[in-house]
C-alpha cells in the first residue's frame, strides 16, 4: 500500500457515516443466531504541541443488526463511564457493560468512558527556528526558517521467545521486544503564511485555501517497518503559528492484510531461499574442498610427472637420442660393411670353387701322370726281355698298377677333403690379399712349368715327346731316341713342377702362398683378431638396447660369426693338409727325377713294346692339357693345365672376394667348370680322375703287353724299371698330396659358401638393424620433443596446481563459507523476522483492540491523537468538541480499516 493511500484512508475515517460502518461490518453470530453483533473502540488522546499526553477518553460503540435477543457482555473502561445515547447508564459487572437487548432491525450502543490504561503510542514534536532549538509557543508571531520534527514510537514490545530455522535445518529461539502491530498517519494542514514548504517524508497537496496540506503514513512494526517512525517539515514562515496535526493509527494483522501478508510472505520465501542456499553454498563447499585436497593430491602428481618428465626429458636428449644416432650411424656403418662382406662373400665363394676345381684338376693332372710313369715303368720291364731286371721290373709295375687305379678312389676322397679344406677357408680368408700373392706366384711356375706342347722344358712338352717318341718307336725302330729326348723333357718339366711346387721354407712358392693363407686364417682365429673384433662389436651393437628385432637380428650374427671361427679354423687344417700334400708331391717329383735319370739309360730297350705306352702317355698328356692333342683328347675335360688355370683364377677371385666379402659359389653337384664354381672344378677333376682311371686300365693292358717281352729285355731294363717304379712311387705320392690339396679346396669351398650364406644374413640383419636405428632415432626424437614439451607443460601445470589448490581453499573461504554464512544469516534473518511478524500477528489478533469485544462479535480498535496547535486564540477546546463529533465514524472506519488490513 502506498503512502498516499494509506493516508487517505486514515484521513477519510472521521468522515464516513456511521451506518455505513455498521452495514460493512462483519457479522457476529447473537445468540439465536439471527442478530449480528460488532464492536469498535476509538481510543482519542488530546497532547499539546510537543506531544504530551493532556487527556485520553475510549469511545465504545455496539451495533446489533438483525431480528431477536442479545446477551451482551462488552469489556469497557468502566472509569467515567458515560452513555452517548441517553441520560440512562449501563449495567457494568466485572469490567463489562452487559445487558439483555430485543433486536428487530437496527440497534447500537455507544458509550465514553476515561481511557486508564497506557498508549500504545507516543508522539514528539520538535521545533527549531532558522536551525536553533525552539518552543511550540515561541514560533508565535515569528518569522523564519522553521523545521518540524515529529517521532512516533510503538511502546506495545513485550519480550518474546521467537522461534525460528537457524539455515541448517535446526530451530533457534531468541528473546525479542515484540510490538503490537500497527498503521498510521499523521496530518497537517499548513497555513498560506507557511512558504517554500518541503518534506521529503510527506505526501503534500493543497487544502483549496492557500494552505498546504501534509500526510506521513507510518508502519510501526518490524520487520516490514520500524516500531519508531521520524519525520517531519520545513517551510519559511511569517508572523509564525504551529499548526495542529492528527496521528491516526490502528493495529493490524501483517499475516492477513492484503497490504501487508505479501511483505510477510517474502520474508518466510526469503527465509526458506536461505535455507536452500546455505545448504546447496554448504554441499559446494565442501565439493570445493575436495577439490582443494584433489588439487593437492593433483599437484603432488604433477610435481613428480614433472621431475620424472624432466628426466626422461634429460635422458632421451641427452643420452637415448644422441646414443640412437650413434647406433643408427654405426648401424648404417655396419650396414656398408656387411653389404661389401656379402658381396665379397660371394666373389670369394666363386674363387673357392674355382680353386677347389683347380686342386682337384692338379689331383688329376698328378694322377694321369703318375699313371704315365706306371706305364713307362711297365714300358720299361717289357723292354727287358731276356732280363730278369727288366721282367721283374715289369711284373713290379704291373703289380702296381692296379694300386694305382686304385688310388683313383683315393684322389676322389682327396678331392672331397679339398672341397672341405676350402669350405674351412671360406671362414678366414680376411687376410689373403697380400697373402695370396706367393700363391699366385707359386700357380704361375706350376704353369711355367707345365708350360705347352712345343715349348722347351716343360712337362707337357716333355710328355709330348715321350708320347712322340714311343710312337716313333712303334712305328719306326729309330724312335727309341726320340723317346730319349722326351725322357729328358719329362724330366725338364718334372725340374720345373718341382719349381713351381717349391717348399715349405720358400715364402715365394706355392708351399710359401698356401702358408701365407694358412697364417691369415689363423691370424683371424688368434685372440683379438678380425672375427673378434667383428664380435665385439656385434656385442657392443647389442648392449645398445636397440629392440626385440634388432636384438634377434645381432643372435644371428654372433651366431655366424661363431660359425665363421669353426669354418676358419677347418680351412686352416685343410691349408695343413694340402701342405703336406705339396710336401709329399714335391718328394714324389724328386723321385720321379731318378726314376726319369735312370729311364733314361734303358729306354733303348723299350722298342717295339711302347705302343700301349704311347696311347697311355697321350691320356697322360690329355690329362696335363686338353689342347695338346686335338682329336685325342676330349676338350670338355680339362687337363692338369687348365686345372691350374682355374686354380690361379679361382685364387684370384677368392682374393677379390675376400676383399670385398663373400658370396654363393660353393655350386651344385651338377655343376661343371664352365659354371665357374669350386664344385664344378671338383667335378671336373673328379671326370679327370675318371679318365686317369680309364688310362691306368690301358696301362695294365700295356704293361701286360711288356710283360711279355719283358724277360727278353730284363737285363737292360732293370735300371729303367727301377727307375719307372721310384717315379711312380714319386706319382703316386703326388696324387696323394693333390688329392689332399683337392681335399682342402673342396672344404674351404664349403666353408666360404657358409660364409657367404652367413655374410648374406648378417646383411640382411644389419639392414634391419639400420632400418630399426633411423626409426629409433626418428621416433627418439620426436619423443625427446614430445619429452620437452610435456616436462614444460608438467612444469607449467605443477606451477599452477598450487593456484587450484590455493584457489579452491580461497574460493571456500572468501566464497561459500561466506555463502554459507550469509544464507545462515540470510535465513536466520527472514527467519526471525518472519517469526516476529508472526508473533506480532498473533498479539495483534489477541491484543489488537484495547478492552476487546463481546463474545463471538467482530471487533476493532482505533487510535487518534490530537496535537494542539499554537495561534494565540485558545481554541483547544473547540477543537476537542468538534473532533468528538467524528470519532464514531472514526471508531467506524477503523473496522473496515481493519478489514482491508487483516
Amino acid at each position: 500500500m502506498s503512502k498516499r493511500t494509506l493516508a487517505t484512508v486514515v484521513a477519510g475515517l472521521a468522515a464516513m457515516p456511521t451506518l455505513l460502518m455498521l452495514a460493512a461490518a462483519p457479522a457476529a453470530a447473537a445468540t439465536d443466531g439471527s442478530v449480528q453483533v460488532s464492536n469498535t473502540e476509538t481510543v482519542q488522546a488530546y497532547l499539546d504541541a510537543t506531544g504530551k499526553v493532556d487527556v485520553a477518553r475510549v469511545y465504545e460503540q455496539v451495533a446489533m443488526k438483525g431480528r431477536g435477543t442479545v446477551e451482551l457482555a462488552n469489556p469497557v473502561e468502566t472509569q467515567n463511564l458515560r452513555n452517548l445515547d441517553g441520560f440512562s447508564g449501563f449495567d457494568v459487572k466485572d469490567g463489562a457493560m452487559v445487558g439483555r437487548f430485543d433486536v428487530d432491525g437496527e440497534q447500537r450502543l455507544r458509550s465514553v468512558s476515561d481511557f486508564t490504561r497506557k498508549l500504545p503510542l507516543e508522539v514528539e514534536a520538535t521545533y527549531t527556528l532558522d536551525g536553533k532549538p525552539i518552543t511550540p509557543d515561541d514560533v508565535l508571531g515569528r518569522s523564519g526558517h522553521l523545521e518540524v520534527r515529529y517521532t512516533v514510537k510503538n511502546v506495545t514490545g513485550l519480550p518474546k521467545v521467537v522461534t525460528f530455522d537457524d539455515g541448517t535445518g535446526h530451530s533457534t529461539s531468541v528473546t525479542q521486544s515484540v510490538v503490537i502491530p500497527m498503521v498510521g498517519s499523521l496530518a497537517t494542514t499548513l497555513p498560506d503564511t507557511f512558504t517554500n514548504v518541503a518534506s521529503k517524508e510527506a505526501a503534500v497537496a493543497g487544502d483549496g485555501h492557500g494552505g498546504t496540506k501534509l500526510t506521513f503514513t507510518m508502519t510501526l512494526f518490524g520487520p516490514i517497518g520500524t516500531p519508531t517512525a521520524t519525520f517531519g517539515y520545513t517551510a519559511d514562515i511569517v508572523a509564525g503559528r504551529v499548526p495542529k496535526a492528527t496521528v491516526s493509527a490502528l493495529p493490524v494483522s501483517p499475516l492477513d492484510s492484503p497490504s501487508f501478508k505479501g511483505g510477510a510472505a517474502s520474508y518466510k520465501s526469503g527465509a526458506t531461499t536461505g535455507g536452500t542456499l546455505t545448504v546447496g553454498a554448504t554441499e559446494i563447499d565442501a565439493n570445493l574442498l575436495k577439490l582443494r585436497d584433489g588439487a593437492g593430491t593433483l599437484l603432488a602428481g604433477l610435481i613428480q610427472l614433472r621431475d620424472g618428465a624432466k628426466k626422461l626429458d634429460a635422458g632421451l636428449g641427452a643420452q637415448a637420442l644422441p646414443g640412437s644416432r650413434d647406433l643408427a650411424s654405426g648401424a648404417g656403418q655396419l650396414k656398408d660393411g656387411t653389404t661389401k662382406l656379402r658381396s665379397g662373400a660371394e666373389a670369394a665363394k666363386d674363387g673357392s670353387s674355382q680353386v677347389a676345381g683347380g686342386a682337384d684338376q692338379l689331383a688329376d693332372g698328378a694322377g694321369q701322370l703318375d699313371a704315365g710313369a706306371r706305364k713307362l715303368s711297365a714300358g720299361a720291364t717289357q723292354v727287358d726281355d731276356g732280363a730278369a731286371q727288366v721282367a721283374g721290373g715289369l711284373h713290379q709295375l704291373d703289380d702296381g698298377a692296379p694300386a694305382l687305379v686304385d688310388n683313383l678312389a683315393l684322389v676322389a676322397d682327396g678331392l672331397d677333403k679339398v672341397d672341405a679344406g676350402l669350405t674351412e677357408l671360406y671362414d678366414g680368408v680376411g687376410g689373403l690379399p697380400q697373402q695370396a700373392k706367393p700363391l699366385h706366384a707359386g700357380i704361375a711356375r706350376l704353369r711355367a712349368g707345365l708350360g705347352a706342347k712345343g715349348q722347351d722344358g716343360t712337362l707337357i712338352d716333355g710328355v709330348d715327346q715321350v708320347r712322340a717318341a714311343l710312337q716313333a718307336a712303334t712305328d719306326k725302330d729309330s724312335s727309341l731316341d726320340q723317346l730319349v729326348g722326351g725322357v729328358a723333357q719329362v724330366r725338364g718339366g718334372v725340374a720345373s713342377v718341382r719349381q713351381g711346387i717349391g717348399s715349405a721354407t720358400d715364402a715365394k712358392t706355392l708351399v710359401g702362398g698356401v702358408s701365407a693363407v694358412r697364417s691369415g686364417l689363423d691370424a683371424a682365429l688368434a685372440p683379438k683378431g678380425g672375427i673378434d673384433q667383428l664380435d665385439g662389436g656385434v656385442a657392443m651393437a647389442k648392449g645398445a638396447d636397440c629392440g626385440p628385432v634388432c636384438q634377434a637380428v645381432l643372435a644371428q650374427v654372433q651366431s655366424g660369426l661363431g660359425d665363421l671361427r669353426t669354418k676358419t679354423g677347418a680351412a686352416s687344417d685343410g691349408l695343413g693338409l694340402v701342405l703336406g700334400g705339396l710336401a709329399d708331391a714335391d718328394s714324389g717329383l724328386s723321385k720321379v727325377s731318378g726314376g726319369l735319370d735312370t729311364v733314361s739309360g734303358g729306354l733303348g730297350l723299350l722298342k717295339g713294346k711302347l705302343g700301349g705306352a704311347a696311347m697311355g702317355l697321350a691320356k697322360v698328356e690329355c690329362g696335363l692339357s686338353n689342347t695338346t692333342l686335338v682329336g685325342i683328347c676330349d676338350p670338355k675335360v680339362p687337363g692338369l693345365l687348365e686345372g691350374v688355370d682355374l686354380v690361379d683364377g679361382g685364387v684370384t677371385q677368392l682374393v677379390d672376394g675376400v676383399v670385398t666379402t663373400v658370396q654363393n659359389g660353393v655350386g651344385t653337384p651338377t655343376d661343371h667348370a664352365e659354371d665357374e664354381t669350386l664344385r664344378g672344378g671338383v667335378n671336373d677333376l673328379q671326370s679327370g680322375v675318371g679318365l686317369i682311371g680309364l688310362g691306368g686300365l690301358d696301362l695294365l693292358d700295356a704293361v701286360d703287353q711288356l710283360t711279355t717281352g719283358a724277360d727278353q729285355v730284363h737285363s737292360g731294363t732293370s735300371q729303367v724299371a727301377s727307375g719307372a717304379k721310384e717315379l711312380g712311387t714319386g706319382a703316386t705320392k703326388l696324387a696323394e698330396g693333390s688329392g689332399d690339396l683337392a681335399t682342402g679346396a673342396g672344404k674351404l669351398d664349403d666353408g666360404v659358401g657358409q660364409l657367404a650364406t652367413g655374410a648374406g644374413q648378417l646383411d640382411g640383419g644389419a639392414g634391419k638393424l639400420k632400418d630399426g636405428a633411423g626409426q629409433l632415432a626418428g621416433g627418439l626424437g620426436d619423443a625427446a620433443s614430445g619429452a620437452s614439451q610435456i616436462s614444460a607443460g608438467l612444469a607449467d601445470a605443477a606451477a599452477g596446481a598450487p593456484q587450484l589448490r590455493d584457489g579452491a581453499q580461497q574460493l571456500s573461504d572468501d566464497g561459500t563459507k561466506k555463502l554459507v554464512a550469509a544464507g545462515k544469516a540470510t535465513a536466520a534473518d527472514y527467519g526471525e523476522k518472519y517469526a516476529l511478524i508472526e508473533v506480532g500477528a498473533q498479539r495483534a489478533k489477541a491484543e489488537g483492540m484495547a478492552y476487546g469485544a463481546p463474545k463471538g462479535a467482530e471487533g476493532a480498535t482505533a487510535y487518534s491523537f490530537e496535537l494542539a496547535g499554537v495561534d494565540g486564540q485558545g481554541s483547544a477546546n473547540l477543537g476537542r468538541a468538534a473532533a468528538a463529533a467524528g470519532v464514531f465514524g472514526l471508531a467506524g472506519g477503523s473496522v473496515l480499516l481493519r478489514r482491508r488490513f487483516l
